[in-house]
């Protein structure tokens, strides 16, 4: 609960190890849990935190309550907040077998909108332990844009949340919100309003159409019309990137990816395309729930709701004359909790401002122009000097030396891929895979080389020399820092690359400089670039 440690928060900005270490946050174990009280479920998620405040999912468990059902007249009944105490109690047993410290806790939607929200708060204190704190639309907004751009690096974006009771739209600029607003459009709120039985598999879509298109909002209204093409205008290109997030939308893009024998499970930077989700609501839209459960990658529990969230996002790109939009995996959770480890006391206040926002989405984001380690900048800037690199292989370049630290002990390296594939990552899937691959390269070569065929479909048209390039550089790099030595490359004759290499410090140097692999490895780097790679010890 946030009461209960937030003087040990307070303390972790002066004295972080300490603090973390009193809150449960030591690197690699159980840290942080998140509640997550919306319209349709309760949601409970575990991470890990590093010492940068930096986390990462490691358990999640689902409730379904449907508790904007419960709103009788505006207030929830009794019978509801019941089922939402049952379950927190199990939820409580998972957090304290978990060790579990640090909890955030929040509520959205169905919550916000009943009359006797305080005295269902007060009763879910008592008896299990959580304080939650009830999110007004616009702070809902703010903390899931932050929790899905924070992992994208998407400057300019026009976002959106559908849940099950409202949806949630921010416009942001440069990483600035522009503005938030909130909008009764949730899929359980909406399939409620025009279902014709209590099944839900009679649904009056024509007008829940004509509802969503009369409460969404225009690109005037959203002060977006200079970013997005105008209407008769499809070939203009947007300026700005549609990120969306949601349990529906994900469940979608798993449809999807079925559909189209994808070879990744993974839906974090994943494109739909308005086309995409046309094609499926002329699947679905005539099926009722209880066939649309029978769909493998659609769930029981989104089965009922998931053509009206549908529906919303369709209408909402064509309203905005939109083509395509990318999902985070990351939202609402991740949001609270890296506001909350970032600004705790104005979290803990509920004064979260656009201000705290920026920060915390910019504490996580890297521009593509930074490259990748001091040992290798050099030689990295003059590849791209001469064209053979491109701009955009050096985030590749830099997420690669972080995995190969990273995965150095695995003995297998085809587990290499999953585990890499696993990390949601600023990167596209195409770019995360070729960082993989030119990791296995380093290793195997002919896996690698695999493992380019089997994933064509996600890696795109990258040819087999820019793996090898990138896996020249990765072990260049690992001798480099293994041996502290430093490399002063330059431009030398005929197009070729001479390289000094010194030793930054003799004295502390655990090994002497494996010349004759170096030697190995400027033959890679050769192969890999197609010009001569010479090196030169300085005498120390």
């Amino acid at each position: 609960m946030i009461s209960e440690i937030d003087v040990a928060i307070d303390s972790a900005q002066q004295t972080p190890r300490a603090a973390r270490a009193s809150l449960g946050m030591e690197s690699g174990g159980p840290a942080a849990s998140v509640l997550d009280l919306g319209s349709n479920s309760v949601k409970l998620s575990h991470y890990t935190v590093d010492a940068h405040n930096d986390f990462k999912l490691y358990y999640q468990r689902s409730a379904r309550l449907k508790l904007f059902e419960g709103l009788q007249d505006g207030v929830m009944r009794s019978e509801y907040v019941d089922r939402i105490i049952n379950t927190l109690l199990l939820f409580r047993e998972k957090i304290d077998f978990e060790g579990v410290k640090y909890v955030v806790a929040v509520a959205t939607s169905a919550i916000r909108d009943a009359k006797n929200r305080d005295d269902v708060i007060r009763r879910i204190a008592e008896e299990t332990g959580f304080e939650f704190q009830v999110l007004s639309d616009r702070d809902e907004a703010h903390y899931s844009y932050a929790g899905a751009v924070r992992m994208l690096h998407v400057p300019t974006t026009l976002f959106f949340d559908i849940g099950g009771g409202s949806l949630e739209v921010v416009v942001a600029q440069n990483y600035a919100v522009q503005s938030a607003e909130s909008f009764h459009l949730g899929a359980l709120r909406l399939t409620r309003m025009f279902a014709k039985d209590d099944r839900y598999a009679k649904i009056d879509f024509d007008s829940m159409s004509k509802h969503i298109n009369k409460t969404l909002p225009s690109a005037k209204q959203l002060h977006v019309d200079d970013l997005v093409p105008a209407k008769g205008d499809g070939k203009s290109k947007a300026s700005v990137t549609v990120v969306g997030v949601g349990g529906a939308l994900r469940t979608l893009a798993k449809y999807i990816q079925s559909k189209k024998q994808y070879p990744l499970s993974k839906t974090h930077n994943y494109k739909l395309t308005l086309d995409d989700l046309e094609d499926v609501w002329d699947t679905i839209r005539d099926m009722p729930p209880d066939k649309i459960s029978k769909i493998q990658t659609i769930s029981s529990q989104r089965a009922d709701t998931i053509r009206a969230a549908l529906l919303v996002i369709i209408l909402f790109l064509k309203k905005l004359n939109l083509t395509d939009l990318t999902i985070s995996a990351h939202g609402l959770r991740e949001g609270a909790l890296a506001l909350s480890l970032q600004h705790s006391s104005a979290f803990r206040l509920q004064r979260i401002d656009p201000q705290h926002i920026r920060e915390t989405v910019l504490s996580t984001t890297s521009p593509s122009s930074l490259l990748v380690s001091s040992k290798i900048d050099s030689l990295v800037d003059i590849l791209l000097s001469v064209n053979l690199l491109r701009a955009s292989d050096a985030p590749i370049i830099k997420y690669a030396l972080e995995q190969t630290d990273r995965l150095r002990s695995f003995r297998d390296i085809s587990n290499i891929l999953p585990v890499i594939m696993d990390d949601d990552t600023p990167l596209s899937h195409g770019d995360q895979l070729f960082a993989a691959l030119a990791v296995m390269h380093m290793r195997k070569r002919h896996k690698a080389d695999a493992g380019l065929i089997n994933f064509e479909a996600v890696a795109g048209p990258y040819d087999k020399k820019w793996v090898r390039r990138i896996s020249a550089i990765i072990s260049t790099y690992q001798i480099l820092v293994r041996s502290s030595a430093t490399i002063t490359p330059s431009l030398g004759k005929g197009g070729s690359i001479s390289m000094t290499v010194r030793i930054d410090n003799p004295a502390t140097a655990t090994i002497g400089f494996p010349t004759l692999m170096f030697e190995e490895v400027c033959g890679q780097l050769e192969s890999a670039f197609g010009i001569p790679f010479e090196h030169s010890l300085v005498d120390i």
